[in-house]
């Protein structure tokens, strides 16, 4: 059964969420009022994820990823941590699809790439979207490539820059 953290998380998640957006070079992204990163558990992982306007982020950034930047570009960002004994974490491979959905159910698959940097490991997926649009968003995240997938569904509103 899918598990929130709760609001008032340990600073440990807190600090490891800080972590993955200092990583992917957009920490401007905890100023956006409209960008959410969001996370849930699943036994021994926990997973991270956000959906993110291309625009938010600096051009050789963008490029050092491959991202496309557009005003109708946006990206999913999902990591999956392994939850070890002592409190801390580790980053883990793992098999992450997904799709979107608008509210005239109109879907889309979304192609996950693997990022590795220094120890983190992350999965970048592109898409587009209309302005105010309201998606949903399903993934599923198989951590370590093996055993059960876990589903994620939210919802998020983008706004073109």
């Amino acid at each position: 059964m899918l598990q929130r953290i709760p609001k008032l998380a340990s600073l440990k998640a807190g600090a490891a969420r800080l972590a993955l957006l200092c990583q992917l070079g957009v920490v401007a992204l905890l100023q956006a009022p409209t960008v959410q990163a969001e996370s849930q558990i699943f036994g021994d992982y926990t997973v991270h994820y956000i959906a993110v306007n291309s625009t938010f982020i600096a051009p050789e950034i963008a490029a050092q990823y491959h991202i496309e930047r557009n005003r109708r570009g946006a990206f999913l960002n999902i990591a999956v941590l392994k939850n070890n004994a002592d409190g801390s974490t580790t980053p883990v491979t793992a098999v992450v699809t997904g799709g979107k959905q608008n509210l005239l159910q109109q879907s889309g698959d979304i192609e996950f790439q693997e990022v590795r940097e220094g120890a983190a490991i992350y999965y970048l997926g592109q898409f587009e979207f209309s302005n105010a649009e309201l998606l949903r968003f399903l993934v599923e995240v198989q951590p370590g490539q093996q055993g059960a997938a876990h589903r994620i569904e939210w919802t998020t509103t983008l706004y073109a820059d």
